[in-house]
């Protein structure tokens, strides 16, 4: 997984990756996440080309939703600060904490991540909400 600056992953969202809902995302890391677990009780059993072929597309489809996962990250903490801005309030601050305090290699991780990106989704729309409500009553 490549880590660029903000302004190139920006650049690179593209309507599709965007369209993405949590719960599409969801469904995928859970069948990713019990291939892995499944491959993962053969470690050493098997050692042919086959496995190892298996191996690297579940790798690289596990790969393609973290960062599906993170730019949703990044378009939902967006989203907070223009809410935020809206709101003239500093209060609704998001605490991301899984890529700081797990390793991307770690079995949980993508469904930590999953449920980080869920948590920052919820405060978003509360958020939005109470954006939406002090603006219809002012």
């Amino acid at each position: 997984v490549s880590t660029q600056s903000t302004g190139t992953t920006e650049a690179k969202l593209s309507h599709a990756d965007s369209a993405d809902s949590l719960d599409d995302l969801l469904s995928q890391v859970e069948e990713v996440e019990k291939l892995v677990a499944h491959k993962m009780g053969w470690r050493g059993a098997v050692q042919d080309l086959d496995y190892f072929d298996q191996q690297i597309r579940i790798l690289e489809r596990r790969n393609v939703l973290i960062e599906k996962l993170r730019r949703k990250q990044f378009e939902l903490l967006r989203e907070l600060k223009q809410a935020k801005v809206n709101l003239m309030s500093n209060e609704w601050k998001a605490h991301l904490t899984v890529d700081n305090t797990m390793s991307e290699n770690s079995p949980g991780y993508l469904s930590a991540l999953w449920k980080e990106t869920n948590q920052l989704q919820l405060l978003v729309n509360t958020c939005k909400s109470r954006v939406l409500v002090e603006t219809s009553f002012m």
